[in-house]
């Protein structure tokens, strides 16, 4: 495949890694490097992820002091998603209809949330960081990433992950957290960042509905439908669990799970940094066959890897 980039998109040493770089790294190295080095990323996206985008957009925009009454615009505004420049008519009111549902549910979530909400001392809402990390090698690695929020009560420093979901499985959910790669990442770069221990993890979970639009039903009336759903079981879609930690969690996930990853991400960068484009001599880099597919179909470097086709696909810049 041709390589017009001269540079890196992202460089480990100066750039350092997110959760998402670590997540699809330790998938596929080359779809990895296809994205980090590259720069490669899908021009489209499912219901599921264009949902959760948008319903972290809207958290964001309330964080941001705007109000309510703005948010309409704000998340049907083709700029905030490539998408909409290829939509036919038909997929540009799916996707009108679906971002009036993440209206519809935002403003529940608002309502029921309202109180307790009040009770929080935010330090930070949608803050992105970016702290160092010195593995057991000697080498530093910039962690980046952004915290939902950020919050101070009488028991202590607390995270609070957002996430959208369809299905929700609460015992492992709660089992798996002082585990889980993303939430560990930010517990420990905050800690890092502010020089406190985190009490723990406020977990809140938005459902995301998943009745269907009828053959003759209106989208004014399929929206009601749902706005009534909600509203009737407001407990089936909006939820949170406080998981308490102590500093062993951390000091075990970061020895026992992180430290073991970013010594790898770090040999494997450094055996292909001199030509980051063609990293084929390395004995660290491959291509996980295994990794062309996934739960939900073709990954999305399927076609790049197996025909060298960039469709579906657009290159980032700087």
């Amino acid at each position: 495949m041709n390589q017009k980039r001269k540079t890196p998109f992202r460089d480990i040493e100066k750039d350092g890694v997110t959760y998402s770089f670590l997540d699809e790294w330790l998938l596929d190295r080359e779809q990895a490097r296809l994205s980090y080095v590259e720069g490669w990323a899908s021009e489209g996206g499912s219901d599921a992820l264009s949902f959760g985008i948008a319903f972290h957009d809207c958290l964001e925009w309330i964080a941001a002091g705007k109000s309510h009454k703005s948010i309409q615009r704000y998340i049907l505004s083709p700029m905030r998603d490539r998408r909409t420049k290829k939509f036919s008519r038909d997929e540009r009111e799916a996707f009108e209809t679906l971002m009036q549902v993440v209206k519809t549910v935002f403003k529940e979530y608002v309502k029921y949330w309202e109180a307790y909400d009040k009770e929080f001392n935010y330090i930070y809402q949608e803050y992105s960081f970016k702290v160092d990390h010195e593995t057991p090698s000697g080498m530093v690695v910039p962690l980046r990433g952004r915290w939902d929020a950020v919050y101070e009560q009488a028991d202590g420093l607390w995270l609070m992950e957002n996430k959208t979901k369809s299905r929700v499985d609460e015992e492992a959910i709660l089992a798996s957290l002082p585990f889980d790669l993303q939430t560990m990442l930010y517990v420990h770069a905050l800690q890092k960042h502010t020089g406190r221990d985190v009490s723990g993890i406020l977990y809140n979970v938005i459902r995301r509905p998943l009745l269907r639009q009828k053959k003759n039903e209106s989208s004014v009336e399929y929206l009601l439908r749902i706005q009534d759903d909600v509203v009737s079981r407001p407990e089936h879609y909006f939820m949170r669990w406080k998981v308490d930690l102590v500093a062993q969690d951390v000091v075990d996930w970061v020895a026992r799970s992180f430290n073991p990853i970013l010594e790898q991400v770090a040999q494997w960068w450094e055996s292909i940094k001199a030509d980051p484009f063609e990293p084929w001599g390395s004995p660290f880099h491959y291509s996980n066959p295994q990794a062309l597919f996934t739960k939900y179909g073709r990954s999305r470097y399927f076609n790049l890897i197996t025909r060298g086709s960039t469709e579906g696909l657009y290159q980032r810049l700087m």
